[in-house]
This record gives C-alpha cells, sequence and structure tokens, in this order.
C-alpha cells in the first residue's frame, strides 16, 4: 500500500524546464524535491541527479533492482554530498524523468517527440517494467498518433526496428502499406533508413500481399462466404457473384490499401454508371452489404495477423 502523504508528495514534487536553443541542443532540468525517505541517487548520462526512494525502482524492474544491489554491494559508490549509494543510467535526463514519471503516483509524461517516446519505449522494455511499457503504449497511441505520410512512418520503422519494438514495427509496416512498395520505389530512401531495414520491409509487404491475395482467392471462391451469392448481376464470375465485386476483391491482395469503404463505393459506382442493363446491384440491400464488408474485413484481418507472426528480423521485442 502507498503511503497517502508519498502519494501527494509526487503529485507536486517534479518541476520540469526546457531550455530549447535549437532542435539540436536542447537541455532537459530536472528538479525533484529532496526527500526524507530517499536512499538512492538515479545518475543519467548527461549528469542529471535524481533522488529516489529505491523501493518504487526495484518494484517496477527486476533489472534494475540488479543493479541497485550491485550499486549498495560497491564500496564507495556514494554520492558525496549526502552519501547515497548512487545508480549510474546510460539514458539521458529526460527519459529518466519521464520514465519515473510512469513508476512514481504522478502524472506521466512522454517525450515531445515519436522518436524519443520510442526510445522511452526500448528503455522500459530493456528494464522489462512491463508494466511501465503497456502504460506507455497506451499513452503514445493517444499521443502520438503514427504519421500518414511515408518519409515519417519510414523514420518510425527503421527506430522501432532499431530499437526491437516489434508491435511498433508492425503498426508502422502496415500504414506503409498505403504506398507503392517496390525495389525500385525504396531506391531514393537509403538517406532515411538503412538498406537491411528498407528490404526487409519490402519483404514485409510481398509476404502480406501473397497471404492476402490467397486468402482473398479462397473468400472469392466461397461467394464471399457465401454472403453475395444469388445476387442477379448482369455479369457473373465463375464463383457466381458479380465479376466488379470479383475483380474489386482481387485488387486488395495487390494494394491493401484499397480496403476501405471509400474504394469499395467507387467499385460500385463505377460498375453501375458502365452497366448496360439493369442489375440488382443498383439496389444492394444494406444487410447484404453489412454482410459482406464483415466477412471480407475478417478475411484481411486475418491474413495481418498471420504475417504478423512471422519474424520480422531485427525485431526482439
Amino acid at each position: 500500500m502507498v503511503d497517502s502523504n508519498i502519494t501527494r508528495d509526487y503529485e507536486t514534487m517534479s518541476t520540469v524546464t526546457l531550455e530549447a536553443t535549437s532542435m539540436t541542443d536542447r537541455r532537459l532540468v530536472i528538479q525533484l524535491c529532496d526527500r526524507a525517505d530517499a536512499d538512492i541517487v538515479l545518475r543519467s548520462q548527461d549528469s542529471h541527479q535524481i533522488q529516489v526512494p529505491k523501493i518504487y525502482i526495484a518494484n517496477s524492474s527486476p533489472v534494475l533492482g540488479e543493479l541497485i544491489q550491485k550499486s549498495l554491494d560497491s564500496p564507495g559508490n556514494a554520492n558525496a554530498e549526502d552519501s547515497l549509494p548512487v545508480l549510474q543510467l546510460p539514458e539521458s535526463g529526460e527519459i529518466v524523468h519521464c520514465l519515473l514519471t510512469f513508476i512514481f503516483p504522478m502524472t506521466p509524461l512522454l517525450p515531445p517527440t515519436h522518436e524519443e517516446s520510442l526510445e522511452l519505449l526500448s528503455v522500459a522494455q530493456k528494464y522489462q517494467m512491463d508494466s511501465v511499457l503497456a502504460h506507455a503504449r497506451d499513452k503514445i497511441i493517444r499521443h502520438h498518433p503514427l504519421p500518414i505520410r511515408l518519409e515519417p512512418a519510414l523514420r518510425i520503422y527503421s527506430l522501432a526496428q532499431k530499437y526491437g519494438l516489434r508491435p511498433e514495427a508492425l503498426q508502422t509496416a502496415k500504414t506503409i502499406l498505403d504506398y507503392p512498395m517496390t525495389i525500385e520505389d525504396l531506391d531514393n530512401k537509403l538517406d532515411i533508413m538503412p538498406g537491411a531495414s528498407l528490404y526487409e520491409l519490402w519483404k514485409h509487404h510481398e509476404r502480406v500481399r501473397a497471404i492476402l491475395a490467397s486468402d482473398l482467392s479462397v473468400f472469392t471462391l466461397s461467394g464471399a462466404h457465401g454472403t453475395i451469392t444469388g445476387l442477379r448481376c448482369t455479369e457473373l464470375s465463375s464463383s457466381q457473384i458479380p465479376s466488379w465485386l470479383d475483380q474489386y476483391i482481387e485488387s486488395i491482395g495487390n494494394a491493401p490499401n484499397l480496403f476501405n469503404p471509400v474504394e469499395f463505393n467507387v467499385a460500385t459506382t463505377r460498375h453501375i454508371k458502365h452497366t448496360k442493363r439493369r442489375c440488382e446491384c443498383m439496389s444492394i440491400p444494406g444487410q447484404t452489404i453489412r454482410d459482406f464488408w464483415e466477412a471480407l474485413a475478417s478475411v484481411v484481418r486475418k491474413g495481418f495477423e498471420k504475417v504478423s507472426v512471422i519474424h520480422v528480423r531485427s525485431c526482439r521485442g
């Protein structure tokens, strides 16, 4: 049970001042109130020192717990001013501070950029802080949504691979599916991410397309799981569903970004506009459309899930 006085103290103990002289020269000044129960000093790579009760740290991370114990067992490893043992960490003061806000009873803080937030996740993962990792991921999803432009998305993917954050790599790879992804398309992206990462991304997209093409072919042969069979169209495919719908389903296997209601409506409108004879496609019942779309969505979702269990090289999360 956390003491209520400690909770109240920690809710007001953090003052963070950002001194931004440039994008490449930014310093974070951290000042945490001195506490009578602080019994260890955390020293960041850039020499920020934070006095904290070690029980919070040890309880949140078995890795840091072991490091603290080693620090306590090291003779002479103490802060000269207050004789507290010192645990030297390789992370920056900003990352350490943000990490602590997820440990102590205070408002959790994320670094200002998506890139730094990925670094925070990697640190939480390294120190085996499972609850912090889950909480930080949830907060990042809400406050740092994935970029929709190709180049920022490639940078995020590259960092996710670098830090071994497999879920973030897979999520970003799915976002990048909205763009052409041939070897030729990637030639001019080597300044954004390493060639090996680009090749892995290309292979990932090839796996997505291959699995979706196979699963969607089965879906078509089943008459879209029976959701569209019996619909009288002017032109039916060999699977006894409208040919235009057959073509739309097939197109998703080649370009997964076409799986969305807008593209489906475009395909429907195009067929109705160009058909020379009246057919039932002009007035498909709403329930039939919903049943078809739910069945199609299930196939696409399961296809992505199959790809997600395939190991992505360099992602060890």
